[in-house]
């Protein structure tokens, strides 16, 4: 991360020049034997002295503090209030606060009390700062205060060498993916009861009792009926989650900036995630770059701010490959689940990640799959070309009964959801 050095304006006078005016005065004096002139460099001497030192304890008396908020999107302007306390036993006057604001490209802000701060009373101003730079943690800082003494001789400075983090998320548009989930949900939910048993309170067929079955399950009409002991079954249960999977393998990083695939990734992350969680559903995020980041199902607005901190510091810097980490990752999902996958051009010939697509399938998840057409990306290394064109492999996808997506470099995301299947997010 780079770091900026606070840069004072100096004074507009000095006591430096009186204080020279005074040995001089007091080499005259001694020169001609002048007691008048030896009293006045005297006085040249001592006032800025006494002036220098009483500024400089004061200083060290003077607490300054910012308060910064946690987390900003990124574009929006924001407002950080300084506080400073005057400690001492002299009052300050007119001191500047400054401060290194690093989302706004290292930028210094700079705050002017213009007044004098009476001992012991704690002042407030502020001042807005851009947030510039992408996604990411920066930090704020450091800060200083240069205050002067009431005559303008000397200004002296106090650096305070403390950096306060700041979380800049990823400026998106919420979306959905396709029809609405609810919709989407409703039609999974009805045809994977039909077809299986599990632990749910939806009633699915009844039979003999087995060694070990619970007895709360025993359907004493029907037992006292048929002579023999019989159980109850159920449905399995199904959940609306949302599963998103980002990938983040070194090599399968297109582009630059933020126009890449990993920062439209986030983006499109970010803009689901919002969407689910407003319609009441659980949303889970699961990705491996150099560590482990999983945020587990939950709901309401503060797992997406769970979500937007995961996201928000992210890398390409994976080692291993998303098809090789989905072999226990697939197996945690419920049906009646929508998980979304970001397909980089070399899961688009892996017929490992096929089956694992093909075995969420089978369990009856909604698959879909967000394909960035490496055509119009420049990658950064070079990698195989997909054995057929995007548009085959979407037209595959989608008869096996899979969403698929086609996302470019710079693509309208809201709008390319939306014009799915004619679909309005």
């Amino acid at each position: 991360m780079t770091r900026s050095s606070i840069k004072f304006r100096s004074n507009c006078g000095s006591g430096v020049p009186l204080f020279a005016l005074g040995l001089i005065a007091g080499g005259a004096a001694v020169y001609h034997k002048n007691p008048l002139c030896g009293a006045l460099g005297l006085v040249l001497l001592a006032v800025p002295a006494i002036v220098f030192f009483l500024l400089r304890r004061t200083v060290r008396q003077v607490r300054v503090t910012s308060v910064v908020p946690e987390s900003v999107f990124e574009g929006e302007s924001v407002e950080v209030n300084v506080h400073l306390h005057n400690g001492s036993r002299l009052p300050v006057f007119l001191p500047q606060v400054s401060e290194i604001f690093s989302p706004e490209v290292h930028a210094q802000k700079d705050v002017l009390f213009p007044f004098r701060v009476l001992p012991g009373e704690e002042v407030e101003r502020s001042y807005k700062a851009n947030c510039v730079l992408p996604r990411g943690i920066y930090s704020v800082g450091p800060i200083a205060v240069s205050v002067s003494d009431p005559f303008g001789w000397f200004q002296l400075r106090k650096v305070i060498i403390k950096r306060q983090p700041i979380k800049v998320y990823p400026k998106f548009e919420e979306f959905g993916v396709g029809e609405k989930l609810g919709e989407c949900l409703t039609l999974i939910l009805e045809s994977i009861t039909r077809f299986g048993r599990g632990e749910s309170n939806e009633f699915f067929s009844v039979r003999e009792y087995r060694i070990g079955d619970p007895l709360r399950r025993v359907h004493w009409g029907l037992t006292a009926h048929r002579g023999y002991p019989v159980v109850r079954e159920y449905a399995p249960n199904t959940v609306g989650d949302l599963c998103i999977f980002l990938d983040l393998f070194r090599y399968a990083f297109l582009g630059t900036g933020r126009g890449s695939s990993l920062e439209q990734s986030v983006k499109i992350a970010a803009a689901l995630s919002a969407h689910a969680l407003r319609l009441g559903y659980r949303v889970q995020l699961a990705a491996r770059g150099a560590t482990d980041v999983r945020v587990p199902p939950g709901t309401n607005k503060s797992h997406l701010m769970a979500i937007l901190d995961a996201l928000v510091a992210i890398k390409p810097d994976g080692r291993v490959r998303l098809d090789d980490l989905l072999d226990q990752a697939v197996r945690n999902v419920l049906p009646g689940a929508t998980v979304i996958f970001m397909v980089s051009p070399y899961l688009r010939h892996s017929e490992k990640f096929e089956g694992h697509l093909a075995s969420l399938r089978r369990n009856g998840a909604r698959v879909v799959l967000v394909v960035f057409d490496d055509s119009t990306f420049h990658s950064l290394y070079e990698l195989p070309r997909a054995d057929s064109p995007i548009e085959k492999y979407i037209a595959r996808a989608q008869a096996l009964g899979m969403d698929a997506y086609r996302v470019p470099c710079g693509g309208n995301l809201p709008a390319i959801f939306a014009a799915h299947a004619g679909a309005t997010p």
